[in-house]
């Protein structure tokens, strides 16, 4: 069980090279996390399947795919930085184990206590959107990611960085590490339906997403209250639990890569999205709704309690048979279980989009593009199950098409778990090939290696006409 939490620790911390992806498509990124109303085609898979039938104005395809090149990685931590890494947890610059000092353990206490990471990382292995002119758009997104969090307590960290002091009760309550892998197919289909009789909206699209779920991995902290003391008579006690729920491929629980799975459940998205009439000559405004990721997973494979008893008394530290009687006591009793069931995280968006269009007076309706986009998005986590995040977060984002090939994008993210962030990006359009390149933090451009919310994110896409 140590070596798995450890393993899944590790992921966190270079999650970068296995996996990388965002949750939300690199172009919603960089304007902010905004989607619910201006995402488009393959970008709108689990955003608002909706909007899997839109594209910018005139520019519409028959079909849009891609194949592994739609990858992001997101950390969100108040202390993690890849300085702070390799500044305290690596060996010297002569191969050596590095030696804390007492400046180096007082500066991983004061940063790192009781602070909470999460990371998400997500890759598509291939995305495929069908626009038919009759029966609506058709989308298949095959996706897999991992999520997770974990949080060291003040009284953890003090007791590794400087040992076991007398008369002190360490309180491991706080300690916790949360960890999952899924991989999804996603079966969206949208239709637009045209309201010539309705004096306020010109038209309205509806989405719905039918998504298998397979789990891989699972590992949860369901129950910790460990404490621990030492008195001045060389006594130590202990008292309290924890409890640590895992299902996964492995039983002797390494993990490993395949296509097979731990668990399966469905997950259901549904979106709206509708355009109000004669709201402006020089642009058109839309409207988004959408609530994703409704539904379940049922993990059935190596499903296994660990329960560690924390209630002991050691008498005689210098005693070799108490110490070895510990070891069998702190030792994690695995019990098999059976099945369980775990919610999806759903969420739930709105938004706005404003398109602002060239309106040349040379162009005919046919012909004309967007200038620029402004979005907002509010968005509210409805779930904490399996790293689902409850924060409500507001997103701005805006989106100016330069030229035709060339789309600078920015935005503005408060609340969630970064509190503040501005994100930037570059939308490229070389057809049939698009690109977008982006971070949902600035500074992960300019301070890589010392910011400790890191995100980008790159998305290659083809489409054919």
């Amino acid at each position: 069980m140590k070596k798995l939490i450890l393993t899944f620790l590790l992921l966190a911390f270079t999650g970068t090279d296995i996996y990388s992806q965002l949750i939300p498509d690199v172009r919603s990124m960089s304007m902010g996390n905004t989607s619910v109303a201006g995402s488009y085609n393959i970008g709108a898979f689990s955003q608002n399947p909706a909007n899997i039938l839109n594209d910018k104005i005139n520019e519409k395809a028959n079909i849009y795919f891609n194949v592994f090149l739609d990858a992001g990685f997101q950390l969100n931590s108040d202390y993690l930085s890849l300085n702070f890494y390799d500044d305290y947890f690596t060996k010297t610059d002569d191969g050596s184990q590095r030696v804390l000092s007492p400046q180096d353990k007082q500066t991983i206490l004061s940063e790192a206590s009781d602070q909470f990471t999460n990371y998400i990382a997500n890759v598509k292995f291939i995305s495929v959107i069908l626009n038919t002119k009759s029966i609506g758009s058709f989308g298949l997104s095959i996706d897999e990611r991992a999520t997770g969090n974990f949080l060291p307590s003040k009284d953890f960290l003090e007791l590794a960085l400087y040992g076991n002091e007398v008369s002190r009760i360490y309180d491991f309550s706080e300690n916790s590490v949360n960890q999952y892998w899924i991989r999804e197919i996603n079966l969206s289909y949208a239709r637009k339906f045209e309201l010539k009789n309705n004096s306020t909206f010109e038209n309205i699209a509806i989405g719905v997403s039918v998504k298998p779920q397979f789990g891989v991995y699972y590992l949860n902290t369901r129950q910790n209250d460990l404490m621990i003391t030492t008195t001045d008579s060389n006594t130590i006690q202990s008292s309290g639990s924890s409890e640590f729920y895992y299902a996964g491929l492995s039983d002797n629980n390494e993990l490993q890569y395949s296509l097979g799975n731990a668990g399966f459940g469905f997950g259901f998205d549904l979106g709206f999205n509708t355009q109000i009439k004669n709201f402006s000559k020089n642009g058109i405004l839309n409207i988004g709704l959408s609530i994703t990721d409704l539904g379940y997973i049922t993990w059935n494979k190596n499903t296994n309690k660990y329960y560690n008893d924390g209630t002991f008394i050691i008498t005689d530290i210098t005693s070799q048979e108490q110490i070895d009687s510990l070891k069998d006591v702190i030792k994690s009793t695995k019990t098999p279980v059976p099945d369980f069931t775990t919610s999806l995280p759903p969420v739930l968006r709105a938004g706005f989009t404003y398109k602002f269009l060239n309106k040349s007076s040379k162009l005919k309706d046919s012909a004309q593009t967007e200038q620029a986009v402004i979005s907002l998005d509010i968005i509210q986590g409805l779930s904490n199950d399996l790293g689902g995040i409850t924060k409500t977060m507001v997103g701005i984002g805006a989106e100016y098409n330069a030229t035709g090939a060339l789309s600078p994008q920015a935005g503005f993210t408060f609340g969630g778990l970064q509190d503040f962030a501005m994100s930037i990006g570059l939308g490229i359009n070389a057809d049939p090939v698009i690109i977008d390149i982006g971070t949902n933090n600035i500074l992960s451009l300019f301070t890589p290696r010392n910011t400790t919310n890191f995100s980008a994110g790159l998305s290659v896409k083809f489409k054919v006409n």
